[in-house]
């Protein structure tokens, strides 16, 4: 405990000797404008974060490009970096370093749990974030700093249920999660419709946060004697792939739903050849190859890191632009000035439209069902 406050004072007093006053300040006739992001860069959840982190630099280097100015002075935006490991603990330690800094806004974190720790303090420090963290308590009315830049689980977890009863005909789901707070969002959204839709819960799991082989073999069992048709996994990449590679080993044929975090090219990456049964995903907003906008990101994505992008990178491409955008229409980079034109404005981004409710919420969030075939996001459909 000592040595984690030790680390945690000198990597505060570090980053605060590095960006005194730095949150806004003119350098040679520049606005200098710095944004703070922070999401898993390393660990289990480490691809999805570098993913996110490398739409927001793209963003970065565009509005940089585009001679933009602020009441009248040219700006260049600049962004801190830290990797919060996915731990709420270390999440609220970056947001106090962050507010100490006096950012003018955060982008992330991604994690649920991570987000749900950090909210109150972002708030009442009165630094604005916006998050694609998908469980529904992450947002709350009289959270006016707080915006949510995807879809929350009442929309996935509400039509992944939907699409599973309706169109895919399934009857009975048994249900295995990770306990994380991401994972109870989708689950409890996802139960309150399917019950609807006449989709019944035939058994529900949970594993430990680093269940071995034998554990999952156990659940495995437990599922098969409750005779589902198809099994929903929510929780991260890393455990979904262990579920479907024991499932090809005791040769359990049934599909899995999941939500977005699966819709994810790490998934290929760790269980490319144990997908017999059929993966369908659920992620917020319109497939990036069905609109042209996502198209030419996707295409500038793949030339700078070589690979597609993933699951959270248009949207905090799209976060850095929306900031942006809120700065200039308000004429400037403290949060008091912009929030309220970020929470009343309408902006058009690559996957979504952004206008938000009265729990900063977005007023119309689409989804897009994918399935995971032949090293491949297909989409199914988008509703």
């Amino acid at each position: 405990m000592r040595r984690r406050l030790l680390r945690s004072l000198l990597g505060s007093w570090l980053f605060i000797s590095a960006c005194a006053a730095c949150a806004q300040d003119m350098v040679g006739g520049v606005l200098r404008v710095q944004l703070g992001f922070t999401s898993p860069l390393s660990g289990a959840q480490g691809a999805g974060g570098t993913d996110a982190l490398n739409g927001a630099r793209l963003a970065i280097e565009r509005v940089n490009q585009q001679d933009m100015r602020i009441d009248g002075k040219p700006v260049r935006f600049e962004l801190l970096v830290k990797d919060d490991q996915a731990d709420p603990e270390l999440g609220m330690e970056i947001a106090q370093e962050f507010a100490r800094a006096k950012v003018s806004a955060v982008l992330g974190p991604f994690n649920s749990g991570v987000a749900m720790a950090v909210a109150k303090i972002y708030n009442r420090r009165r630094v604005p974030i916006l998050t694609v963290a998908s469980n529904p308590a992450v947002t709350r009315a009289d959270y006016d700093y707080v915006f949510r830049l995807g879809a929350s689980d009442g929309d996935m977890g509400r039509k992944l249920a939907q699409y599973a009863a309706r169109v895919l005909k399934f009857k009975r789901v048994a249900i295995i999660n990770d306990g994380s707070d991401y994972a109870k969002g989708l689950i409890n959204e996802f139960q309150a419709e399917a019950k609807r839709d006449g989709l019944h819960t035939a058994t529900l799991l949970q594993l430990g946060e680093r269940a071995g082989d034998p554990e999952v073999r156990s659940a495995l069992g437990l599922v098969r004697e409750s005779n589902p048709d198809v099994i929903l996994f929510a929780g991260y990449v890393p455990q979904a792939a262990q579920l479907l590679r024991e499932m090809s080993r005791e040769k359990m044929a049934l599909p899995m739903l999941a939500g977005d975090a699966q819709c994810s090219t790490e998934m290929f990456r760790l269980a490319a050849n144990y997908m017999g049964g059929g993966v369908y995903c659920v992620q917020g907003g319109v497939w990036l190859t069905r609109v042209a906008d996502g198209a030419v990101f996707a295409a500038t994505y793949q030339n700078r890191y070589g690979r597609p992008p993933d699951v959270y990178a248009a949207s905090f491409y799209d976060g850095v632009l929306l900031l942006a955008q809120a700065m200039k229409t308000a004429g400037s980079a403290q949060p008091e000035r912009f929030v309220p034109v970020l929470a009343r404005g309408r902006y058009k981004g690559i996957t979504a439209t952004y206008e938000f409710d009265a729990k900063h919420d977005l007023k119309d969030s689409d989804v897009t069902i994918l399935r995971l075939k032949d090293g491949a996001l297909v989409p199914l459909a988008n509703f």
